[in-house]
């Protein structure tokens, strides 16, 4: 099972996904019509079929990397907000039992 996110790697993630080329990032073909690049990378490997699938997801990651690690910071901010709540509700109960 995947570690969790801690918020020092959502932070390097963001960082990370904030200094490279703007997406998406398409495939590109070779002159044979077998994609060997996607966005600024080139010459990418496609001797087999294997290939084709990572260039796809080097693809795919360009647009939906950004979108999880917003996702995450989002659900992030929500659960201090809603355990900051639960703490003052616990306290409004502390208080009403000790009357």
């Amino acid at each position: 099972m995947p570690e969790p996110l801690t918020p020092e790697y959502v932070r390097t993630t963001q960082q990370i996904v904030a200094a490279v080329p703007a997406g998406p990032w398409e495939p590109i073909a070779n002159d044979y019509g077998e994609p060997d690049g996607v966005g600024p990378i080139s010459f990418l490997e496609t001797g087999s079929d294997d290939q084709v699938p990572v260039i796809t997801f080097i693809s795919h990651a360009r647009e939906a990397l950004p979108r999880y690690v917003g996702e995450v910071s989002r659900q992030d901010q929500r659960i201090r907000v809603l355990e900051a709540h639960v703490r003052q509700l616990e306290q409004r109960g502390g208080d009403r039992r000790d009357r």
